[in-house]
């Protein structure tokens, strides 16, 4: 059985994930999708209760499993964890599916080269600008590149545009069902 794990903060999720999960899907016999309680990186993130909702209302498939691991664990959100604790459910072969901007910085994770030789990895590259081809993993067999991906939007971008924008454009990057519940809940009017 292939088991395809997406991470993120996900804040808001938007059409780019839902298409990276359709690949995926089609790839894949399961897709766990796994939502951070805070990015390591990153500042502030939503609520993760609206986070996760708005997840269920993106993600409705029988294959698509929202586990809230990270959300609930007393642990930093490694990755590394993470890996580890689908690894006692899954006993079966699991493929990382990460962005090529992840990719490149991989090696600043915390056990990065144990991450790279338990799992496989999928890799989209959103900025089709962007070459894959002379980054320092990309001899490695285990990481499958999905080089076309034309789909160069992202969560903070988002936020920017529903915080700044009077023109409602950022519309066109979110599944109505989102935009909805984003309306409803006052999220991102800071």
């Amino acid at each position: 059985m292939k088991i395809f794990f997406f991470g993120g903060t996900f804040d808001p999720p938007h059409l780019g994930h839902e298409k990276i999960v359709d690949f995926c899907l089609d790839n894949c016999d399961k897709l766990v999708i796994i939502p951070n309680k805070n990015s390591l990186d990153k500042i502030k993130t939503t609520d993760a209760n609206h986070r996760l909702n708005m997840l269920k209302l993106l993600f409705n498939n029988k294959r698509i499993i929202i586990d809230e691991f990270e959300l609930e664990s007393k642990k930093p959100n490694y990755t590394y964890y993470t890996i580890e604790y689908l690894k006692n459910i899954y006993k079966d072969d699991l493929t990382m599916v990460i962005g090529y901007d992840q990719l490149i910085n991989l090696d600043n994770w915390f056990n990065f080269k144990e991450i790279l030789e338990d799992i496989n990895i999928l890799c989209f590259n959103r900025k089709v600008s962007n070459t894959v081809k002379n980054n320092k993993f990309r001899k490695l067999k285990n990481i499958k590149y999905i080089e076309k991906f034309n789909y160069n939007i992202s969560s903070s971008k988002i936020r920017k545009k529903i915080i700044n924008s009077k023109n409602e454009s950022y519309k066109k990057n979110l599944n109505h069902e989102v935009i909805k519940y984003i309306k409803m809940n006052k999220l991102y009017e800071y």
